[in-house]
């Protein structure tokens, strides 16, 4: 066990913190958890860069982290009625897709590691920043746009993810 991936078994700790949070409507506290859990997430992929500390666990810890966190956070706040349920639905069924699609693609023996583009990343930077505009919003009051930001970004990311693994798959029956 090497210290990125201790941030990342941090990040999973913090997430129960960070629901018990926003289930007391202790939404500064939930907030700085929030933030926290990004912060561990930047240092463990910085830290394993320069430490060269790459481990198998670690590329199985980190996006279960992240994911743990995204998902629990659209799920508390969905059930407390700040992010409507279609819209914590479609990040779910995004999610759950592509882990089916590379679990798929695993048990088929394709050797393909998910690689996230810049569509995904902008797509999660979405998320995140709803989570903690939701947050911060100490009226809780929000604007509308947001959640179609990240529905809009969701869906295409989805869609993005699914053509590259119908393409892997064509590709490996061309060989």
């Amino acid at each position: 066990m090497n210290i990125p991936n201790l941030f990342s078994i941090f990040r999973l700790f913090i997430t129960i913190f960070f629901i018990m949070a926003v289930n007391q409507g202790r939404f500064n506290i939930a907030l700085c958890l929030f933030i926290a859990q990004g912060i561990s997430d930047l240092l463990d992929g910085f830290l394993a860069r320069i430490m060269k500390a790459k481990t198998y666990i670690g590329a199985i810890l980190d996006p279960m982290a992240d994911k743990v966190m995204l998902a629990s956070s659209y799920i508390v706040l969905s059930i407390k009625g700040f992010i409507p349920l279609w819209v914590t639905l479609t990040v779910l069924i995004r999610d759950f897709l592509i882990a089916a699609g590379f679990l798929v693609l695993y048990m088929l023996s394709y050797k393909s590691k998910p690689s996230p583009s810049i569509l995904s990343k902008l797509t999660t930077l979405c998320q995140i920043l709803t989570i903690m505009y939701i947050l911060w919003s100490d009226k809780r009051e929000y604007k509308d746009w947001f959640f179609y930001a990240v529905v809009i970004f969701t869906v295409l990311s989805g869609l993005q993810y699914m053509t590259r693994g119908i393409k892997t798959l064509k590709k490996k029956e061309n060989i």
